[in-house]
């Protein structure tokens, strides 16, 4: 089973905008609903929230609160930088790889 962030003593409100900068907060439903209709496709909640969970603990994406209804609510604002970031490093550590393989060295 997949550990899941504890939840706060309280359910808070996220407010639109925090620390002066704009943030992209999301529940999971909501980005289930957006992911579905922005790819024509059928999602399980639980399966994406797992995901979202993992990439948590990776610091791609930050879990924040919980709504009143038991929705986890995710801080998106930084999560395709962060994922790009990973993703780029990945892809210059393997065409090294390939590079040095190629070369002898």
């Amino acid at each position: 089973m997949t550990d899941r962030p504890p939840s706060p003593p309280t359910p808070t409100a996220l407010p639109a905008i925090s620390d002066g900068e704009d943030r992209i907060t999301a529940t999971t439903p909501q980005l289930v609903t957006r992911l579905e209709e922005s790819f024509n496709c059928s999602l399980d909640e639980a399966t994406l929230e797992d995901v979202l969970l993992e990439l948590d603990h990776g610091a791609y994406v930050e879990w924040v609160t919980i709504t009143r209804d038991g929705d986890y609510v995710w801080d998106l604002t930084d999560a395709p930088d962060r994922i790009a970031d990973a993703v780029a490093t990945a892809v210059v550590e393997r065409f090294e790889g390939w590079l040095e393989n190629r070369t002898g060295n």
